[in-house]
């Protein structure tokens, strides 16, 4: 009998899903805590028409030593879905507010795809809020992600947020996915806490795309209003 071998896609999923059942069975001798966060806004992206929808999901349950991570990001432009990922991934401490992370992302717009992740996560000096991940997608090509964030109080209440987030490919993909850097959005978020878990903000960030060959994504700005609540 011939040896079967699991199509990629598939492969990365039964490996995610087999590293977060050890984690589930890891934490059932922890304490068990919780932390969901909720972005939801509308926008305009400058010198263009319509209006752009976001909805951001980061969270994690679990205890100090094994927690299971889940992040979900959306975005709805001229009526239609245009991006939707969503990570489901094991974390362990490695050492004190850092995680190791390994898992899944799923994309399903703007094109479906699977990706093996690894990444560390946590808390640089001066609370600087760092997030590294490493993606192998289905097809064998390799993607890294950068953002780094942190959070300025002018008041008790009013905080400032800027963030940098990159996007790396290690090969040309298309005009706008390019070896290297092929994605920077700079950005800062200005949020009012109501109290701890509830934060009406304003958003400004505009995003760059390097090495884009003419005819590709150009450099858009992009204003935004929403809500965040902490569960």
């Amino acid at each position: 009998m011939k040896n079967k071998t699991l199509p990629p896609r598939r492969w990365l999923t039964a490996l995610a899903l087999g590293m977060l059942a050890a984690s589930a069975q890891a934490m059932e001798d922890e304490s068990i805590y919780s932390y969901t966060k909720v972005e939801a806004d509308t926008g305009k992206l400058r010198g263009r028409p319509g209006s752009v929808q976001s909805l951001g999901v980061d969270g994690w349950v679990g205890g100090d030593v094994h927690r299971l991570w889940y992040q979900f990001d959306g975005e709805r432009s001229g009526g239609r879905t245009s991006a939707s990922e969503v990570h489901l991934l094991y974390g362990r401490y490695i050492a004190p507010f850092w995680d190791a992370q390994i898992g899944l992302r799923h994309d399903e717009r703007p094109d479906r795809r699977d990706y093996l992740t690894l990444g560390v996560r946590g808390l640089a000096p001066y609370a600087f809020d760092v997030d590294l991940k490493l993606y192998l997608r289905d097809d064998g090509k390799l993607f890294a992600r950068t953002r780094v964030e942190n959070d300025f109080l002018l008041t008790n209440r009013f905080i400032v947020r800027p963030y940098v987030n990159v996007e790396w490919s290690a090969s040309n993909q298309d005009t706008t996915v390019r070896r290297g850097p092929y994605q920077a959005d700079l950005g800062v978020q200005v949020r009012y806490e109501v109290n701890r878990r509830v934060a009406p903000y304003v958003a400004l960030s505009r995003s760059f795309y390097p090495g884009a060959q003419s005819g590709g994504e150009q450099p858009a700005t992009l204003l935004r209003a929403g809500l965040r609540a902490i569960f």
